[in-house]
């Protein structure tokens, strides 16, 4: 029993030896450390002391003078608008996607615009609670069915190489200068958001 006791008591102690100088090694490395640190940062302080040399600036060219400001139309004679009536901003003003998708249902008098991905997953929508809806119409498209009511079109689209649909609801019926112009502007708010 007393050699065990021994040879543990020996074990022990050299584990003690062994920490001691790990100890001692690590310590060192880090007063190396800090030594470098400390010459690198008075070695930073002596390249900022170093005089720089500027380019020298071109003289700026004066702004040009504001533009006049419109002149009043004369009595009688209306105004002609900045732009068209039916140009509407889409982007820029909007706090979010479904901010653009309001902009483009006013701008082409739709009740509701909703796209969804091929296999009918909500990607934007004005009204809540469309998921079902959206899935049904989505697969009546996926399998070249028309949509089952006068007021419901369907326009597919692509956005980043994947196929969306874009369901219309409208009261009317929208000619094809109008569906290109509504798939345009689509495209636009998705590559914008997403």
């Amino acid at each position: 029993m007393a050699t065990e006791f021994e040879s543990l008591a020996i074990l022990l102690l050299q584990v003690l030896v062994l920490v001691c100088a790990l100890q001692v090694v690590l310590g060192l490395v880090i007063v190396y450390y800090m030594t470098r640190v400390q010459e690198l940062v008075r070695g930073a302080g002596a390249f900022h002391e170093q005089p720089v040399r500027a380019r020298p600036i071109p003289p700026r060219e004066p702004a040009p003078p504001p533009p006049a400001p419109p002149s009043p139309a004369p009595r009688g004679e209306p105004r002609v608008p900045a732009r068209p009536a039916w140009v509407v901003e889409i982007l820029e003003d909007r706090r979010d996607i479904r901010g653009s998708v309001q902009a483009i249902c006013d701008k082409f008098s739709l009740r509701d615009l909703i796209i969804t991905t091929r296999d009918g997953l909500v990607v934007v929508s004005l009204t809540p609670g469309v998921a079902e809806e959206a899935a049904r119409l989505s697969g009546i498209h996926r399998r070249g069915g028309k949509a089952d009511g006068k007021d419901l079109h369907f326009l597919p689209v692509v956005h980043r190489g994947d196929e969306l649909l874009v369901i219309l609801r409208t009261d009317r019926i929208p000619d094809e200068r109008e569906r290109r112009a509504i798939e345009k502007d689509v495209a636009q708010i998705l590559n914008w958001w997403l």
